[in-house]
C-alpha cells in the first residue's frame, strides 16, 4: 500500500514541476530575472565546464540572486528534459550550502546586493539612474539633486535594502569604500572614518592579492613565450 502511495505522490510531483526548459524561457524572457541568469551562465561557467567541490564566491553571488526572483526560483526546482540539464544540475549541487547561507546575509557584500537588485527590474532601472545621475559624487565633487532623487528611488525600492547597509569585500567592480565614504561625506554629510578605515583595509587586501595573481598569471605567460622563441630559433639555427 506504501509503494502505492510512494508512486502517487512522486507522479503528482513529477506532473506539477516546471519543466526546466519551460522556466528558462519565462526567466529570460523577464528583464530582471533574463539579468540574472546571464550573470549566472557568465560567473558560473568554471563550475558548469567540469565537476568542481569548490563554489566560486561570484558563482554563489550569481546564484543568490538568481533565486531571490520568482522564476529564478522555478528554474532551480524545475524537472530536467535532458541529460546536459541533469549535469548541470549536479555540477551547481557543489554551491547549494553556500548560497542557503550566503541568502540569509544579503549585506555581506556591496556585489551580492547589486545583483540581487539587477535581478529586480524597477530596482535594476533605479540602479542605473543612480549610477548615472551620481557619477560626481564618485569622483568626490558634489551631491546634485539629480543624484539626491536618484537615491530616494533606489531606497524605494525592496530589493534594494541591502545596498544601504552592505559591505564592501573588494568583488565590486568599482572602488566601494571610496563610494560609500563620498556619499556619506557629500550627500548626507557624515564622515564614516572607523567604518570606510576597516573595510578599505580589507578591499586594498582582497585587490593585492587579485593583482598578484594576475601578475604571477602574466609572469608566467611571457617565460613561456621566450622559451618557446629561443626553442624555435635554436631549431632554425641548427637547420
Amino acid at each position: 500500500m506504501w509503494l502505492v502511495a510512494a508512486v502517487v505522490s512522486l507522479w503528482v510531483v513529477l506532473s506539477t514541476a516546471t519543466l526546466c526548459e519551460e522556466a528558462r524561457m519565462r526567466c529570460a524572457y523577464r528583464s530582471g530575472c533574463g539579468a540574472a541568469l546571464n550573470n549566472y551562465m557568465m560567473l558560473c561557467s568554471d563550475v558548469l565546464a567540469q565537476p568542481s567541490d569548490h563554489c566560486p564566491k561570484e558563482c554563489e553571488h550569481a546564484l543568490i540572486a538568481l533565486t531571490s526572483t520568482e522564476e529564478g526560483k522555478e528554474l532551480m526546482n524545475c524537472q530536467c528534459e535532458d541529460e546536459y540539464c541533469v549535469d548541470a544540475k549536479q555540477k551547481i549541487y557543489v554551491c547549494r550550502a553556500q548560497v542557503l547561507k550566503g541568502a540569509a546575509d544579503a549585506t555581506a557584500s556591496c556585489r551580492l546586493s547589486q545583483l540581487i537588485c539587477q535581478a529586480d527590474s524597477q530596482c535594476g532601472t533605479a540602479l542605473v539612474y543612480y549610477n548615472d545621475n551620481c557619477r560626481s559624487v564618485y569622483r568626490g565633487r558634489k551631491c546634485s539633486k539629480k543624484c539626491l532623487n536618484s537615491i530616494e528611488i533606489l531606497r524605494k525600492q525592496e530589493k534594494a535594502a541591502a545596498l544601504t547597509a552592505c559591505r564592501c569585500d573588494g568583488n565590486e567592480d568599482y572602488d566601494c569604500p571610496r563610494m560609500q565614504s563620498n556619499l556619506a561625506k557629500l550627500c548626507f554629510h557624515k564622515h564614516l572614518k572607523n567604518h570606510t578605515r576597516s573595510h578599505e583595509r580589507g578591499y586594498e587586501r582582497h585587490r593585492k592579492t587579485q593583482h598578484h595573481e594576475a601578475s604571477a598569471a602574466n609572469k608566467c605567460i611571457i617565460s613561456v613565450i621566450i622559451i618557446s622563441l629561443c626553442l624555435l630559433f635554436s631549431l632554425k639555427f641548427k637547420s
